[in-house]
């Protein structure tokens, strides 16, 4: 062999291996970053002051809630209240709860929660539960640093957090969630369903699909666990990983272990698109 030849292999080894490290190390700084989220939302904090409103209203409207640092669990009832219940928490200093206003604007058919910091980088969290009428819609449910859990049944969801995992359980229309770096997990949601996130897995577990179903990550796996076999064009992609579909699929086009494109059923019915970047794609039956 050639020393040319012998340098080039030796440089596409190296090259080889370095993008197997960066790949790695990608992998390894999005576990580190999310327990280092995890850790800011669960720090200790020395002092804390509660909050509780109910406001009634003559039917399911719309509610929207704004947060920064801190959970979010909402859940519905037949009452047609909107009842919140939150829990300011100041790590350092207890007259930072003063700093703090959780801000409140209620009508016959909506209910709007803005949580106000006065100034940047205070030390405070708040901890909301919110109860609200079934079929409400959740125009907007949102926070930073913390997590979102969903349970009941909604007109429609959106949710949102940056550093945080959500999880939805119930009969939602239409359910929208999306994440920066924590996972999603889904349970038994009805109605359309649109997920997001970057650095996280993404889990459902549902009887049928009934709406279109999107999910999207880049660093981390999706998992479907479906009990019936849907009627659906189905599309699975990843660049690094694989996909195992446990349902048959008419394929159209190629198909290759990261993609698959079909018909399940009769390929009539809602759209099913699970695209991932480094992590692998199952559709499992329960």
């Amino acid at each position: 062999m050639s020393g040319g030849n012998m340098s080039s292999n030796r440089i596409s080894g190296i090259l080889r291996s370095n993008h197997i490290l960066s790949l790695l190390l990608l992998l390894l700084l999005t576990v580190v970053f999310g327990a280092g989220c995890e850790d800011f939302i669960d720090a200790t904090y020395k002092y804390e002051e509660p909050f509780s409103q109910t406001i009634a209203v003559k039917e399911p409207g719309s509610f929207s809630l704004s947060n920064i640092n801190g959970s979010i669990t909402v859940t519905s009832s037949p009452a047609m209240e909107v009842v919140i219940k939150a829990t300011k928490h100041a790590r350092w200093r207890k007259e930072d709860l003063d700093k703090v206003r959780i801000e409140v604007v209620g009508g016959e058919k909506s209910v709007i929660v803005e949580t106000v910091h006065e100034k940047r980088n205070l030390q405070v969290k708040v901890d909301y539960e919110i109860t609200v009428p079934e079929n409400m819609a959740l125009e907007l449910v949102k926070t930073v640093n913390g997590r979102v859990n969903l349970s009941g049944k909604f007109e429609r969801a959106q949710l949102r957090t940056t550093n945080g995992s959500i999880t939805a359980r119930g009969e939602v229309n239409w359910l929208e969630a999306a994440t920066t770096n924590g996972s999603l997990d889904i349970i038994q949601v009805k109605g359309k369903v649109d997920l997001k996130t970057t650095n996280g897995s993404i889990k459902l577990e549902l009887d049928e699909v009934s709406a279109d179903l999107n999910a999207r990550t880049t660093n981390g796996s999706i998992t479907v666990r479906l009990k019936n076999q849907p009627d659906a064009y189905f599309s699975a992609r990843t660049t690094n990983g694989s996909v195992r579909v446990d349902y048959p699929v008419t394929i159209e086009g190629t198909i290759t272990r990261r993609r698959i494109e079909g018909r399940m059923g009769s390929g009539q019915g809602p759209r099913i698109e699970l695209h991932t970047t480094n992590g692998s794609i199952s559709l499992m039956k329960i």
